[in-house]
C-alpha cells in the first residue's frame, strides 16, 4: 500500500510488462535468467532490475509473497498463484511492446501541448531513464533521413522540426503501426486530452470529426470510405491541432488551385467556419489539407515535397522520351518541351491525385485535326505508368507534346498539301508551263514558289508539298518530295508526281474514301470500261472534291504496300539470331533502295551507343527507328522481319517480329507509322506476319 501526501491510501499497480514478466515467472519453475527478461522484452539490465523492485514492493504490500535475484536468475519465493490469478482478473493495466512504444513516443512528441521530457516520457510507460534515452535515440536516428530534426529544450521539452506535409505523412505511417497493434485507441484519447487543453472546451471532439465528415458525405451526396480503425479521423484531428499550435501544411500553387476548384474544398470550409464555435480557427492551409484527406489523399505515397516535386519531373521525362520512342522521333528543343509539359502535368498529377476528372473544351476538335499526335501520346501516356488517361487529359497532352513541331506541318506531313517549289526555271514563261502542267495532271491548285539553285536551303524543302526541279541539285540537297524534271513532264515525271503527292497526307487521308467510291463506280460498269478508273489523273481529281475543314470525312487507315511504305517483301533471320542482328537485317535491305546510304553502319554505331528507339506496339511486335537523314536517295519505308524462334530485346521481353522503318526527318513517317500500329492492332494482323513465308537471311543479313 503507498500514500499520497494527503494521507489517502491508494493501491500501487503494475504496468503491463511488470504483469507480463510475473506471468513468466508462474511458469519457470527454476526461474528466469536475467539476460533471458532483458532479450524478451528488449530492455536494458537496469530496467529489468527496476522491474524487480516493482513488482517486490507490490507483492509485499498485497501480502502476496516476494521475488529476487540470486546469481543473476530471477525467482520467487512464498506466492500463491491461485490467489495473484483471482487479483489480476480483478485489475487492468497496460503494456507496450518496443514497437509500440517507440511509435507512441513519436506521436506523443508531435501532438502534445504540454513539454514531453524524458521523465514525463518514463512516467507514461514505466520503462527507466536508459530505456527511454535509448527510445529517443532510435526515434532520432528514424527522423533523419527523412529530412526531420528532433529538437529539445529545458522548459519545452522535445519537439519535431522539419517540412509539415513530411512530418504528417510520417505521423500517418506511426498510427497505421499503431491500429495494426491494436493501439489506436491510445493515440484517440491523446488526441482527446490535448484538444481539450488546446480549446479549453472538453467536448468529443472525435464525434466531432465524424460529424464533419457526415456533413462532407451530405454536401457532395458520396460516402468517405474511411479506414476501421478511424485514422483519416485521426489526422483531421491532427490537423486541427497542429493548426491550432501554428503549424500549417504548405502546398504548390497548382496543387491549392485544383483543390479550391472543387465541391469538397467549399464543404469544408462551411464546416470550417463552425468550428470556430468551439474554438478551433483553422488557416485556410489546413482546410485545404483535410480537403485533401477527404478526397483521399495517399498519405504515404511521398514522405516530402522534394520527393513529389521529383517524380513529376521523371513522370514529364518518361512521357517525351515515349512520344519519343512511339513517334520515332527526336525533339529538337527537348527542354523546352519539358518546361511547357511541366506545367501541366503537375496539375493532371494532382487531379489523378485527388480523382478530380478534367473538362477540355476542345478534345473532338484536337482528336479530329490531330489524330497521329494524339494516338501517339495515348501510347506514349500508357507507356509511361500514367494509367487509362480520359480524353479530355490526353487532348490537353497532345497539344503541349506538339509545343516543338512545327505547326504547319504537324499532322499534315513534312510538307504542305498546298505548296510546291520550282527551281531552276529559266524565265516566267517556263514557270507559267511547269504550273499549268502539273495543275492539268492531279487537277489540284497549288501556291507556287520559284527560287534559284544557288539559295536553296535543305531544311526549308521539306515545307513543300512537292518540290521540282528543272536544274541538277548539290549532292547534300536530298529528300523524299523532290521531282527532277523537264520543262515538258514526262510520263516517268508524272508517275513519279503522283508517287510522292500520295505519300502527303493531307492527300493520303482520304485515300481510302477515294478508293472506295472508284470500287463502288468499277462495280457498275463493264470490265473493258474500268481501266480508266485505275489512272492517277482520277484519284487527285476527286481528291479536289473533299472539303479541307471536314475532317469527319478520314476514313481508318489501310495498309498497302503502296500508299503506306510497307515493303512488299518479309525477310526471316535464322534461328539463333539476336536482336542485333535482327535489326541490321532490317536495315540492309532498307540501305539497299537508296543510293550512297551509310544506314547499316548508322544503325551498328546507334547498337553500340546504346541510343535505339524502339517501341512495342504489341506483345509480339517491336517497331525499331533507322533515321536515313541526309542519305542520297532517302525515303521512308518500313521492312518486315520476322525471327522463327524470337529475338530478346533489351527489354527483356521476346519479338518474333522486327519492323525496321526508315525515317527522313522528324514527321514523314507518320503516316506509314500510325497506320501500322491500327494494323497490329488487330490480333489476327500479327499472326499473318508471324506464320507468312519471309525470303530468308543468313547470319550475315545477305539474302
Amino acid at each position: 500500500m503507498a500514500k499520497t501526501k494527503e494521507g489517502i491510501v491508494v493501491r500501487a499497480n503494475l504496468n503491463g510488462r511488470q504483469r507480463n514478466e510475473l506471468h513468466d515467472l508462474s511458469k519457470a519453475v527454476d526461474g528466469i535468467l536475467v539476460a533471458d527478461m532483458m532479450s524478451k522484452y528488449k530492455i536494458s539490465r537496469r530496467s529489468v532490475y527496476y522491474d524487480i523492485e516493482k513488482i517486490h514492493q507490490w507483492l509485499s504490500s498485497e501480502g502476496l509473497g516476494h521475488i529476487s535475484v540470486v546469481n543473476q536468475v530471477i525467482s520467487a519465493d512464498g506466492i500463491s498463484w491461485s490467489q495473484l490469478g483471482r487479483f489480476f482478473g480483478e485489475h487492468s493495466s497496460t503494456h507496450f511492446s518496443l514497437e509500440e512504444r517507440r511509435a507512441l513516443t513519436a506521436v506523443l512528441i508531435v501532438l502534445s501541448i504540454d513539454p514531453v521530457t524524458i521523465a514525463s516520457l518514463m512516467d507514461y510507460f514505466g520503462v527507466s531513464r536508459n530505456t527511454t534515452i535509448a527510445d529517443i535515440r532510435e526515434l532520432r536516428t528514424e527522423l533523419c533521413p527523412r529530412g526531420l530534426d528532433l529538437e529539445s529544450s529545458p522548459t519545452g521539452g522535445y519537439s519535431v522540426k522539419g517540412d509539415e506535409i513530411t512530418l504528417r505523412k510520417y505521423i500517418w505511417l506511426k498510427l497505421q503501426e499503431l491500429a495494426a497493434s491494436g493501439r489506436a485507441t491510445d493515440v484517440k484519447r491523446h488526441l482527446q486530452v490535448t484538444l481539450t487543453k488546446a480549446t479549453n472546451n472538453d467536448i468529443d471532439y472525435y464525434e466531432l470529426c465524424r460529424s464533419l465528415i457526415k456533413q462532407y458525405e451530405s454536401d457532395l451526396q458520396t460516402r468517405c470510405f474511411l479506414d476501421s480503425a478511424g485514422l483519416e479521423g485521426m489526422m483531421i484531428q491532427v490537423s486541427w491541432l497542429r493548426g491550432l499550435a501554428g503549424h500549417w501544411v504548405e502546398m504548390g500553387r497548382e496543387e491549392q488551385l485544383t483543390l479550391m476548384g472543387t465541391a469538397s474544398f467549399r464543404s469544408v470550409q462551411m464546416s470550417a467556419e463552425k468550428l470556430k464555435r468551439v474554438g478551433i480557427i483553422l488557416p485556410s492551409e489546413e482546410v485545404l489539407y483535410i480537403t485533401s484527406l477527404l478526397l483521399g489523399i495517399k498519405t504515404a505515397d511521398f514522405m516530402a515535397h522534394s520527393e513529389e516535386d521529383h517524380y513529376i519531373s521523371n513522370l514529364t521525362e518518361r512521357l517525351i522520351a515515349n512520344f519519343e520512342r512511339v513517334g520515332c522521333l527526336t525533339f529538337v528543343n527537348k527542354g523546352y518541351v519539358h518546361e511547357q509539359l511541366t506545367h501541366h502535368i503537375r496539375p493532371l498529377y494532382y487531379r489523378q491525385k485527388y480523382g478530380i476528372s478534367a473538362h477540355n473544351p476542345l478534345t473532338n476538335d484536337i482528336q479530329k485535326m490531330y489524330p497521329m499526335t494524339y494516338e501517339f501520346t495515348r501510347r506514349a501516356a500508357t507507356l509511361s505508368g500514367m494509367g487509362q488517361l480520359s480524353d479530355d487529359e490526353l487532348a490537353y497532352l497532345t497539344v503541349y507534346l506538339s509545343s516543338d513541331l512545327d505547326n504547319k506541318m504537324l499532322e499534315q506531313g513534312d510538307t504542305s498539301a498546298t505548296k510546291v517549289l520550282v527551281i531552276g526555271a529559266s524565265n516566267m514563261s517556263t514557270a507559267t508551263l511547269v504550273k499549268e502542267q502539273l495543275v492539268d495532271a492531279v487537277g489540284i491548285q497549288f501556291d507556287f514558289d520559284y527560287e534559284e539553285p544557288e539559295k536553296l536551303k535543305r531544311w526549308t524543302l521539306d515545307s513543300y508539298a512537292l518540290v521540282l526541279t528543272l536544274v541538277q541539285l548539290p549532292p547534300d540537297i536530298s529528300g523524299e518530295n523532290i521531282v527532277s524534271i523537264t520543262p515538258f513532264l514526262s510520263d516517268d515525271n508524272r508517275q513519279q508526281i503522283y508517287g510522292v503527292l500520295r505519300r502527303n497526307r493531307i492527300i493520303s487521308r482520304y485515300a481510302s474514301l477515294i478508293d472506295g467510291i472508284i470500287k463502288i463506280v468499277s462495280n457498275s460498269l463493264p470490265e473493258h470500261d474500268a481501266t480508266i478508273l485505275e489512272s492517277d489523273k482520277l484519284h487527285f481529281e476527286l481528291f479536289r472534291f473533299f472539303d479541307e475543314r471536314d475532317r469527319g470525312l478520314m476514313g481508318p487507315p489501310v495498309i498497302q504496300s503502296q500508299g503506306s511504305c510497307i515493303l512488299p517483301d518479309t525477310i526471316a533471320v535464322s534461328e539463333g539470331s539476336t536482336w542485333k542482328e535482327a535489326v541490321i537485317a532490317g536495315a540492309l535491305v532498307l540501305q539497299n533502295g537508296a543510293t550512297s546510304s551509310r544506314l547499316v553502319e548508322r544503325m551498328e554505331n546507334i547498337i553500340r551507343s546504346r541510343r535505339l528507339l524502339y517501341y512495342r506496339p504489341e506483345k509480339d511486335v517491336v517497331v525499331v527507328r533507322c533515321p536515313m537523314y541526309g542519305d542520297e536517295g532517302a525515303h521512308v519505308a518500313a521492312q518486315v522481319v520476322v525471327s522463327p524462334d524470337g529475338v530478346r530485346f533489351p527489354d527483356g521481353e521476346i519479338a518474333r517480329v522486327v519492323i525496321c522503318i526508315a525515317t527522313i526527318n522528324r514527321y514523314s513517317h507518320w503516316g506509314t507509322l500510325y497506320a501500322l500500329y491500327e494494323w497490329l492492332s488487330v490480333p489476327d494482323h500479327v499472326a499473318e506476319l508471324e506464320e507468312s513465308s519471309p525470303v530468308g537471311l543468313n547470319r550475315g543479313g545477305k539474302r
